[in-house]
């Protein structure tokens, strides 16, 4: 358990607490890859931050961005 906590120390807090928690992509790097923001709600704040995601994604939205793909070359 401590390997996770130490690779993912947020996400691990809320998964064994079972509060409600969500990453957004807020901004794009250069590359065009997506940096996201964690935001975590109270006990059954699901809709809470469902609402938030929607307010978030109509000021900014970003269902048609998609992150180029990683290119990896076979090496035999």
């Amino acid at each position: 358990m401590t390997n996770v906590i130490k690779a993912s120390p947020i996400t691990a807090l809320f998964n064994m607490t079972g509060l409600p928690a969500m990453s957004v992509s807020l901004h794009w790097n250069a590359d065009g890859l997506p940096i996201g923001v964690q935001f975590a709600g109270p006990y059954g704040g699901e809709a809470q931050l469902l609402a938030l995601a929607a307010q978030l994604e109509s000021v900014e939205p970003w269902a048609h961005k998609i992150p180029p793909m990683v290119q990896i070359e076979a090496r035999y």
